[in-house]
């Protein structure tokens, strides 16, 4: 047998085994390798995505997974009509104000119903219910909008008293009062949203009902054009021209230590605010855009932010309307996290209203349009994105190092690891270190202090060289300029001005 002969046979044989491998794959990416043909999806193996400090996209491993979901369907409360918000007590218990059937409805952490509220005749009969919060005590707060009060319940359901329309002289004596939202900070004081996008802020009633004045209302931002027009114009060109009012809120959340966290959906920056007792946003300096802005073809869409909630460990999570995914940042509003997204599958979503979050950091979403709510647990990406932003938070660089690692093993462009990486560098003293981590991370602010002690240090320890260097360097130049001088003041110029 020939030498060619058997280098073809080789050759051929090659080709067969490349061709029946590319097959195998080919199949086992269709079929799944599993009954049914349906291949079926591995948290380790999906991806998300996040964004850069230019807003770029780049992959990031999934930070939650669906879990299960609550419909009511085969159960005895039935389904639910048009939901419209969602709230997690301190037992994991899942309260749903179910708008449509004019009632609020409690569920096990696990899903099962265990009871309804509102639904039987008598003052504590609701009409079309958005809002609803539970107290530290137990007790049932309900937004009756359909009824234009708040209304509230022992923790069995049964009816204690109700606040109607606040009055006072800053309000209109036609004033529209559809209470949509409430929350009750540790004092008992009642935070209201009124519906129809109320411009004014949140209302602030006492335990007792009293209206105690606006909260954290939005404000505008100032533009000298607005004010010339306004300047040089008459009364009745005013008149024609379209008022510009701040934008509203559309949803809050108080957390454990009493900061009111608000949503604003028509805003284009400082759409997420954390509000103290004074009502002034602590959450950022000012003027930060939140979410993803897309443009299908010539149309912008920008984020609309309709609900926000705060885990235990300060995570922020905030639903975007639009989009319908879920933005997850820290407590210095640094992105963490990003996922869902608009459609009919598990995971997505049609017409998210509202979210909570609960027991193992557990994400409930509610669709008003599927009439459910879709639980997510995080992954141990996500567990790790959020121990290492607390210890972050809180300064502990040196023990969050360990978790930037890991995170960075996962996702090596994730661009608050090197930052936090950064920073236990910069706090042991290893300023090159700490310079070249901020540099992957784009941080030009913590690259400059890690140059600043660098400079110091250097200079501190080689002084020996460095004075007299210097000391050099300044006779070098004053020697240079005078030299430069006399052979300036030596040249002759002739009468058509040329050196001669």
């Amino acid at each position: 047998m020939s030498k060619q002969f058997k280098s073809r046979r080789r050759t051929r044989l090659a080709r067969l085994v490349t061709f029946t491998t590319a097959l195998v794959l080919v199949a086992a990416f269709v079929v799944g390798l599993l009954p049914g043909g349906v291949p079926v999806a591995s948290a380790d193996r999906e991806y998300s995505w996040t964004l850069d400090k230019d807003a770029r996209t780049l992959a990031s491993p999934l930070p939650y997974i669906y879990d299960f979901e609550i419909d009511g369907m085969y159960q005895k409360c039935g389904t639910f009509k048009n939901p419209a918000d969602i709230y997690i007590d301190k037992g994991g218990n899942v309260w749903i104000s179910d708008t449509g059937n004019n009632r609020v409805l409690k569920f096990a952490p696990d899903g099962t119903y265990m009871l309804t509220i509102g639904s039987a005749e008598g003052p504590g009969k609701l009409n079309a219910p958005e809002g609803v919060f539970i107290t530290a005590q137990g007790d049932i707060w309900v937004a009756d909008r359909g009824n234009s009060r708040l209304v509230s319940y022992t923790a069995s359901g049964e009816f204690i008293k109700q606040f109607g329309k606040p009055t006072s002289r800053l309000l209109e004596d036609d004033q529209v009062y559809q209470p949509n939202k409430v929350v009750i900070d540790r004092r008992g004081y009642l935070y209201v949203l009124n519906g129809g996008g109320d411009f004014r802020g949140i209302f602030l009633l006492d335990s007792e009902g009293t209206f105690r004045g606006f909260f954290g209302a939005n404000r505008l931002v100032f533009n000298l054009g607005r004010l010339l027009i306004r300047m040089f114009t008459t009364d009745s060109q005013k008149k024609q021209i379209s008022k510009v009012l701040p934008t509203h809120h559309a949803n809050m959340f108080v957390d454990e230590r009493g900061f009111i966290y608000t949503v604003s959906p028509l805003g284009d920056v400082d759409q997420i605010k954390k509000l103290n007792s004074i009502g002034n946003d602590v959450y950022t300096s000012g003027n930060k855009a939140y979410g993803e802005i897309e443009r299908r073809g010539a149309q912008t869409i920008k984020p609309q932010f309709v609900d926000v909630t705060v885990d235990s460990q300060g995570i922020v999570s905030a639903l975007d309307f639009n989009s319908g995914r879920i933005y997850q940042y820290d407590q210095s509003a640094n992105l963490l996290a990003i996922f869902g997204g608009r459609g009919s599958q598990r995971g997505k979503f049609e017409l998210p209203q509202s979210l909570a979050v609960g027991n193992e950091g557990r994400l409930y979403v509610l669709d008003a349009n599927r009439n459910n709510v879709q639980v997510f647990r995080p992954t141990e990406f996500a567990e790790l994105l959020h121990k290492g932003s607390r210890l972050f938070f809180d300064g502990k660089y040196a023990e969050a190092e360990v978790i930037w690692r890991e995170v960075l093993r996962r996702d090596s462009n994730f661009e608050l690891a090197h930052t936090g990486l950064a920073k236990a560098f910069f706090k042991r003293g290893e300023y090159l270190k700490a310079m070249e981590e901020y540099t992957v991370a784009r941080n030009n602010s913590g690259w400059s202090l890690a140059f600043g002690e660098l400079r110091h240090d250097f200079v501190r320890e080689e002084f020996g060289l460095v004075l007299p260097a210097s000391i050099a360097g300044i006779a070098l130049v004053v020697w240079g300029v005078r030299r430069i001088g006399r052979a300036l003041m030596s040249m002759r110029f002739d009468d058509r001005g040329g050196v001669s």
